[in-house]
Parts: structure tokens; sequence; C-alpha cells
């Protein structure tokens, strides 16, 4: 019968037997004893013949424990000085995977590896390619939990992690922690590594850092805490942490990961989790994410909205804002474009988004409104503190959007004494301190215009009133949506029908999907059919919906 790894570990154990040895240890010298077995189980294990002796001695001495340099240097029946001579086998053994060495140096053998001897197969090292989002995460845990047991160091982790992320480019974690990290130094994308780890496998939210104490040294551990507090972190400056207080007051005792880049690197395992999407009152649409589309505008919108590109373009806006710093006048931008629905005042804000590359943060205003008592405050001072840390991580400032704002920019209560006119004034009364303060780039599209508070009317730099398209700006919106048009089908269009921007394009959706079904295009006067249906009323009475 053909022996098994297991008997032929045991019979290089007898062969170097050395028997004047009284702890019953291997000798060296005894080697040329054993050499036929050592040099099948080497060639099976895929080992040199010393490190073949070397993983056999340790398998014999260990279990679940660990074994000493010393302890192992006696059962060879070496001294410890010739036993530092074989660091190298040791090195390359840990290496492949067989053994792990701690900080201390001791050697202990993975069970996955006494598996695999005791199942007789030698050891399958753990695949580098082919990784998905989910096998990258268990791969980051294992790795910190090497870290925690100290079978590495955290440079050795990081350098492994990093490699993983490089070879399996293509899913959320690895594109995210690749671009995040990619000028991080190894102490801080350590924290990166372990912040994902916490959030994900052990639901927290809320880190400290007693929670890296068993990752870094005392002194690595006492920087990081100092840079920390002097907001010196690369992962601070570049918004990839944020204060995470165990209050209102934001204390900075406690961080977390910013929850865009949550949803950014847990994109493809179900994403942010559903305890933080309740409390985002805003989300991030990238600048370059956005389709590029054609407005038409009445002629004084025109020159308004071409005065506001020009003062978003980077070049403009730096150095209008470094001129106004040195005036000691302020240099945040507050926008408001009001009218009716439809007529483009949040697809303007969009479009200067996109061609100055400014990223935008949308406020969901029906987030920030809470039952609860306080916590529409904390909401509202949230999407402020979450866009100052956007602001400060570098690049084209982003934009703050306060889209359909009527519900919160509306005239304050005097003499307030319901509990939910008091929570309204109270987020007010905030959002006119940070406009106050603003640092950077805020837009509010609303269509009430008479109900908007005095004190906000004066907050707002810029103004734009968005009207009804005239009848040549919707001539051109029915060329550019509709080409097939003939001029005279485009003449009667914009003549008989009073639309917006968005009331026209509802009627080129609804011309798309009627092809679709019936798989033919639809004619003019299918599209004058569809113009009648998009008014509700008769006579000069009736009144136009828009989107």
């Amino acid at each position: 019968m053909e022996m098994t790894i297991i008997d032929r570990m045991c019979s290089i154990v007898d062969k170097m037997h050395d028997e004047e040895n009284q702890r019953s240890g291997m000798s060296f010298d005894l080697m040329e004893k054993a050499a036929p077995d050592i040099d099948i189980l080497g060639k099976e294990l895929g080992l040199s013949p010393i490190q073949t002796v070397l993983l056999t001695a340790i398998t014999r001495k260990t279990s679940s424990s660990s074994v000493s340099g010393q302890a192992l240097a006696m059962s060879l029946g070496i001294s410890f000085l010739k036993y530092l001579s074989y660091n190298k086998e040791l090195e390359d053994l840990r290496a492949i995977g067989y053994i792990r060495i701690d900080k201390k140096r001791e050697i202990t053998i993975p069970r996955r590896v006494l598996n695999a001897l005791i199942d007789n197969k030698p050891l399958e090292p753990e695949p580098t390619t082919g990784l998905d989002a989910m096998a990258l995460l268990v791969r980051i845990k294992k790795g910190l939990d090497l870290l925690e047991e100290e079978q590495c160091t955290t440079s050795e982790m990081v350098d492994d992690l990093n490699n993983l992320m490089e070879l399996n480019p293509k899913n959320s974690v690895s594109k995210a922690i690749t671009r995040i990290s990619k000028e991080l130094l190894t102490k801080e994308t350590a924290v990166l590594y372990g912040m994902i780890y916490r959030y994900y496998f052990e639901d927290d939210d809320k880190v400290g850092w007693h929670d890296f104490e068993d990752y870094f040294s005392d002194e690595d551990l006492a920087r990081l805490r100092s840079d920390y507090k002097l907001e010196r972190l690369k992962l601070q400056k570049d918004g990839i942490l944020e204060y995470a207080g165990r209050n209102s007051f934001m204390e900075r005792d406690y961080f977390k990961l910013n929850d865009d880049v949550k949803e950014e690197i847990f994109a493809d395992v179900g994403g942010i989790k559903k305890q933080d999407q309740k409390i985002s009152a805003s989300k991030k649409v990238v600048a370059t994410d956005i389709t590029e589309k054609s407005l038409f505008y009445n002629q004084a919108e025109e020159r308004q909205v071409a005065q506001l590109k020009e003062l978003m373009s980077e070049k403009r806006l730096n150095e209008i804002r470094e001129k106004m710093k040195n005036k000691g006048l302020r240099t945040g931008f507050s926008c408001l474009f009001y009218g009716g629905p439809g007529t483009g005042k949040t697809e303007t804000v969009y479009q200067i988004a996109r061609e100055s590359g400014r990223d935008l943060y949308i406020v969901d205003v029906s987030q920030i409104k809470s039952c609860w008592v306080g916590e529409s405050e904390k909401n509202i001072k949230k999407v402020f503190e979450k866009y100052r840390e956007a602001v400060k991580g570098g690049g084209p400032i982003p934009i703050l959007l306060f889209n359909e704002a009527d519900a919160i920019f509306g005239i304050r209560r005097e003499g307030a004494e319901e509990a939910v006119d008091k929570m309204e004034n109270s987020i007010q009364n905030i959002i006119l301190q940070e406009m106050e303060d603003l640092d950077g780039i805020l837009i509010a599209t609303t269509n009430l215009t008479t109900n908007l508070d005095k004190a906000f009317e004066r907050r707002f730099l810029y103004k734009i009133c968005f009207e009804k398209p005239s009848r040549e700006a919707r001539a051109s919106i029915w060329r550019a949506m509709l080409p097939s048009l003939s001029e005279a089908e485009v003449k009667i269009l914009a003549n008989d029908f009073d639309f917006s921007g968005g009331q026209i394009e509802n009627i080129v959706r609804k011309r798309e999907i009627q092809s679709i079904i019936d798989s033919t295009e639809p004619g003019f006067n299918d599209i004058l059919a569809y113009c009648s249906e998009e008014v509700i009323g008769n006579g000069t009475s009736r009144r136009r919906i828009g989107f």
C-alpha cells in the first residue's frame, strides 16, 4: 500500500530519531538515512530537502499551539545559532503558506495545512486571480486576522492585499480601493482595510483608534492619532473618512467611511446598508457621469446662465475667490433658480456641473425631516458637514443642490409653538447660518417664490427666473428633440402649444414609446394628439401640466 504524506513524515521522524537525545529529537546528522523519504515527500509538497525536514519537525511539535525557535532547535538537536541559519527556508515555507511566523518568531501550522496533510494532498495555494468582490472582502478579513494574531506585519498585509486588488481589477472593491489607496502611505491603507472590515463584517460604522491597537505599534498608532486630530491624514483630506461623533456636536473621538465611498466599495455586494441609507440625506453625482443635453432659453435667461457658467469655470472661480478673499469678502456662492415646472431649472444645474467638472451633492429634502425630536436638525447639519469635507477634499469645488426646495426654504413661522413648526424653524435657521458661512457653491431650485423667506432671498447672490420658453425657444426645442419634423410642423407646434421644455420632452417620450409598441413611426397627427392630451381642461381656463 502506498504511503501517505503523514506516513512518510512518520518514517522520516523514525529514521532521523536520535536515540542518544534524551528529548527524543530528530538529528540533522541522520538526514542521509531518511533521504529517500525526504526526496519523495519533498517532490509531493514542492519543497526542498531542508524545507521538508523543517516542516516535518514543526508538524511533529505543533498542533493548535505554537512552537518557539528555541524549542524547535532543541528538537532538531542543533544550536539556536544553527537554527537561525535556516531562516530563509522558514520564510519560504511561510510565503508558500505552510507555516505562520508571528512577531515573536513563534511558529504555527494553519488548520488548512493540517487538513491538507491529513487528506494526503499538497497545500493548494489560495487563488490570487478570478476573485469577485465578496472573495476580496473575505481575504481582507483573513489578512487582518493574521495581523491581529501577529502572523504578519502591517506592511506585509497591505502589500499582499494591494497585490490582490491589482490582480482582480474588475469589481467594486478592487476598483475603489485601488483608486483611494493610490497615494496613501502604508499605515493609512491599513486603516482603510480595517474600516472596510469593521463596517462589512462587524456592522461597525463608528470606529475609534482603540479598534486599531492590534494593527500598529504604539508609536505608529500615536502618530496616526496625532495626524488625525490635526486633520493631516490623506484619508481626511480626500473625504474618505469623516467624523462619527456620539451626539449632534460630532465629537471627533470616532470616525467612519464616507457614505459615498461605502456605496462605491460595496456596490457589487449590495451597496450601503439599509440603516445607513435612511440617514443619508444627500447623494453624489459625479460630473463625468452627467449626460450632455442641449438646453434652450429665453434671451434674459440665456444671458444669466452664460454668466454663471463662466463664473463656475475652474479658472475663473479660483481667480474670483482669491480676489474676494484678499478683500475680506465671503467666497461662497449661493444661487436660486426659480420658475414653473419643466422650465429647465434642474437640468441647467446638471449641465453647469458637467461643463465645469464639478460633482453634484443633491439634497433629498424628504430624508432630512424626521419624526424624531432633534433628528431633522442633525440630518441637515450632516448634509453640510459632508459637503464641507467634499470641498476640503481638493479638486473642483462640488455643487450642493437643494432641488425643489420650497418645503425647506419657506417662510419661517413667528412665535412657533407646535413641535413641527419649531423643527421647521430650527432647520431653516441652521441653513441660514450655513449659507452665511458657505465656502462653496449652493444652488436651490423652486417653483414657488412667493413662499420664500426674505432672509433666504437676501443670501442668494444670483437669482435666475426661468420662464416658459418663448415661441422661438419652443421651436428650437422641437427641432432638437424631433429632427424629423419639417419647418412647417415645427412652426405649428411652437405657435399652437405654449409648452415648457419638460412638457415637450413628455410628448417626445410618448411618441418613442408608441413607436416601440406599434413598430411604426407615429405621424404628425399623432404628435398633435399627444399635445392635446398633455393639457387638462377646456378653453381659455385650461391649465397645462409639467413633469
